[in-house]
């Protein structure tokens, strides 16, 4: 499938401002919603491209086109290559989010994909800043690898549904961080990343949802699609295992 391709949103840097941070109301302390914002995914900077596509109505059917199903655990963020996708503007940054294999679902080939294994998922980085004083293709993304880390840090528990990276549209202007040993590069489709809510899976309540869909909202398959049937990460494991995906 070949890789789409948003349009920059180019942002002024006079333009970027802080926002004051709305008081905690409805009786919630301070410390409890401080403890809230540390527990939630923001998948926000995921869902800034808009993908024309036909949404499968179940994981066992997404896991069924693609080379590669893993559960595991994020791994961190790193900077990926910028890439001359724009004549005569800005470059288009990627990003790299780090998967460690826990229990591998569906491999690329036989054997590859095994417990520790890493899976690296290239992602657009999102917006560069305009600066006036450079020239657009030196101008650098709004978003940095610790942001990533902010919004879905290390450890967060994730089942991805990807396929072998294929070579990029535009020229590599510049690399990006050095990829780790043996890490298996890797492009998502658009419902292919899920992520769980650690402090809602630690409540541990039936029925509550505690997953997240990434690049796409669970429910883009629809209100009653498969997709919202398994609440937690190992009840989707558990799915997908049912419907043989094991390995």
């Amino acid at each position: 499938m070949k890789r789409s391709v948003a349009v920059l949103a180019i942002v002024s840097a006079l333009g970027l401002s802080g926002c004051a941070e709305k008081e905690a109301t409805g009786g919630i302390s301070a410390a409890q919603a401080s403890q809230e914002r540390r527990e939630a995914l923001d998948v926000s900077a995921l869902r800034i491209m808009e993908a024309d596509f036909q949404a499968l109505p179940s994981p066992e059917a997404l896991a069924g086109v693609q080379s590669i199903v893993a559960a595991g655990v994020v791994d961190g963020w790193q900077e990926g290559p910028a890439l001359a996708s724009y004549p005569n503007g800005p470059l288009e940054h990627r990003i790299f989010l780090r998967i460690k294999v826990t229990q591998p679902l569906k491999g690329l080939r036989e054997g590859k994909i095994k417990n520790d294994s890493v899976i690296l998922v290239d992602l657009y980085r999102g917006a560069v800043v305009r600066d006036e004083s450079k020239k657009p293709e030196e101008w650098l993304p709004r978003k940095s690898p610790e942001d990533f880390e902010k919004s879905i840090p290390s450890g967060t528990r994730a089942t991805v549904f990807v396929n072998e990276h294929l070579p990029y549209d535009g020229a590599v202007v510049k690399p990006g961080a050095p990829l780790p040993e043996n890490a298996i590069l890797t492009s998502p489709p658009p419902q292919g990343l899920v992520f769980e809510e650690q402090g809602l899976a630690q409540q541990n309540k039936a029925g509550v949802q505690t997953l997240v869909g990434g690049i796409e909202p669970l429910d883009v398959a629809g209100a009653r699609s498969g997709w919202l049937e398994p609440k937690n990460m190992d009840e989707l494991i558990d799915r997908l295992k049912l419907h043989g995906f094991s390995g």
